[in-house]
Parts: structure tokens; C-alpha cells; sequence
């Protein structure tokens, strides 16, 4: 492959991972669009549930971020023949987001009568294939979160960006948990207050995480890939041009 087109390569890769990570981070529109769900006490994939007027708009969204999440991972693994370790739960995220646009809620319910708690409604609720691919998806960006941060941590990436995606990460992985306590608050009581707020802040720390740690990772792995195959030539010396090798060659002071 030429230089060109490795260039080119890593370009659409990394610009594949920064979009389908923006993207992530859809539920944005519902300050725009007159969605009929709460953002402090709803499900973001309320947005998407059959009978919400712009379901087809958050789900084709959806739609092109897991896809391009999908493509991104595959492609960076593809070019930089390493971390298989954080670009295969990479692929397993987006293949979720894919999936979960393709099985939508059948209803809202955060905006209606809830159902007794307790019962046996919210075992159907969180049981059904969208319940569950959610819940893979969560453990994928979790297993992503600690394979990337060492992988940066390997590659002895500078400290303060690493620091800083870290602090982002982590932050996200906290507001999952608690997302996951108040929906089993949700689930006991029937009680939703800020569900919906927590949910989506830990989803916006997320796509953040998703578009820049990722793509780091990899412009870092082919940089010094590419400086350390355009060192060889000048280590060895290259006779057609007559160059000395590199341990013959007079320092200049």
C-alpha cells in the first residue's frame, strides 16, 4: 500500500471513530424537537420507543453512530495489527447500538402510569432483547474503558491527556452505576427522579470518551509505527542512494 493511501486509511478511520462517538450523544436533538418524554426522569431510548413522533430520526442516528463505531474499530484493528483487546468490544458497541436502533422500545412508559413496582411487568421490561442488549453494551464499554487506558499506558502516551481521558471515562462508568441504582429504584418504587438526568450525562461522557480516546490511540500506534519504518532505512543505510549507516555518520555538534 502506498504512503497515500495509508495516510488516507488512517484519516477515514479516525474520522469514522470521532463521528460515530459524536453521534452517540443523539438524545441532544430532544432539546429541539418536540419530543413528548421528560429529560430529567426518561430512558434515552424512550426517544426511539414506538409512538414517539421522531423515532425514526433518534433511531437512524443511532443507526449511523453504531456503524460507524462498528466500522472505526474494525478498520483501526485492521491497520494497526494491535490491541485486539480494545477494538474487539469496540465492534461489540457498535454492533449493539446497531441492534438496539433495529429493536426499538414497543412504548414509553417513563411518561405514563407506571405499573405496580414490583411486579412481574418490570421483569418483562428489562428481560426483552432491548433490556438486554443495553445491558452488553454497558459491559463492552466497560471492558473498552480499561483495555484502551492501559493500552494508552503501554504506548507510554503523555500524562496529562491520558489523565484527562481517564477523569472522563471514569466519570462515565460512575454515572452508569448510578444509573443502574436508579433503575433498580426505579423498579422496586416506581420511583424515576433523575434517572433520565444521570442517564444522559453518563451517555455524553461517554460518546466524548468514545470519539477521542480510541482515535488517540490509534494515531498514536500508526505514528510511531510509521517514525520507526522511516528510521530503518537511515539506521542501516540505503547503498542505492549511498547513505552510511547511521553509526558511521559524524555527529554534528
Amino acid at each position: 500500500m502506498s504512503a497515500f493511501r495509508r495516510r488516507l486509511a488512517r484519516r477515514v478511520s479516525m474520522a469514522l471513530l470521532v463521528t460515530g462517538g459524536v453521534v452517540y450523544a443523539s438524545w441532544v436533538l430532544q432539546f429541539v424537537l418536540p419530543v413528548h418524554i421528560d429529560p430529567v426522569t426518561s430512558f434515552i431510548s424512550e426517544l426511539s420507543a414506538v409512538g414517539q413522533p421522531f423515532r425514526r430520526v433518534f433511531r437512524t442516528l443511532d443507526l449511523i453512530g453504531g456503524a460507524l463505531l462498528l466500522l472505526g474499530g474494525a478498520a483501526a484493528w485492521w491497520q494497526s495489527r494491535r490491541w485486539p483487546g480494545v477494538w474487539a468490544p469496540l465492534v461489540v458497541l457498535g454492533t449493539c447500538i446497531v441492534l438496539e436502533a433495529l429493536l426499538p422500545l414497543e412504548e414509553s412508559f417513563t411518561d405514563v402510569q407506571l405499573p405496580d413496582p414490583g411486579t412481574s411487568s418490570w421483569w418483562a421490561r428489562i428481560t426483552e432483547p432491548h433490556g438486554v442488549i443495553s445491558f452488553i453494551e454497558t459491559n463492552a464499554f466497560l471492558v473498552l474503558l480499561v483495555t484502551c487506558t492501559l493500552a494508552l499506558r503501554r504506548i507510554d502516551a503523555p500524562v496529562r491527556r491520558r489523565r484527562a481521558l481517564a477523569v472522563v471515562g471514569v466519570a462515565a462508568a460512575l454515572s452508569g452505576l448510578v444509573d443502574a441504582v436508579l433503575t433498580a429504584a426505579l423498579l422496586v418504587n416506581g420511583d424515576a427522579v433523575a434517572l433520565g438526568l444521570v442517564q444522559r450525562l453518563g451517555v455524553t461522557l461517554t460518546a466524548t470518551w468514545l470519539a477521542l480516546a480510541p482515535t488517540w490511540l490509534l494515531w498514536v500506534t500508526l505514528h510511531r509505527r510509521r517514525h520507526r519504518e522511516s528510521a530503518a532505512p537511515a539506521a542501516t543505510g540505503n547503498p542505492e542512494r549511498g547513505t552510511p549507516p547511521y553509526d558511521q555518520q559524524r555527529k554534528v555538534s
